[in-house]
């Protein structure tokens, strides 16, 4: 269920707009829409500079989705 959330969530993003995926204990996937890409950074626990994972078309959000989970 809070899967299927977070993919509504990025579906309704707009251009320069940013989205946390599966945030816990200020750590998951921080999500930014630049034009019509969506670009995935991870955030470690604790803090830290994020780090680039990969650039995503709309139609492969769900990639982005299963790609924060797996880091649980």
């Amino acid at each position: 269920m809070k899967k299927d959330k977070d993919l509504q969530r990025l579906q309704e993003m707009k251009p320069t707009q940013c989205r946390y995926v599966n945030w816990f204990e200020e750590s998951g996937g921080e999500v930014q829409m630049v034009h019509d890409m969506y670009v995935l950074f991870e955030v470690s626990q604790y803090g830290g500079i994020p780090q680039y994972v990969g650039t995503y078309h709309r139609n492969e959000l769900h990639k982005i989705i299963d790609t924060c989970y797996s880091w649980i």
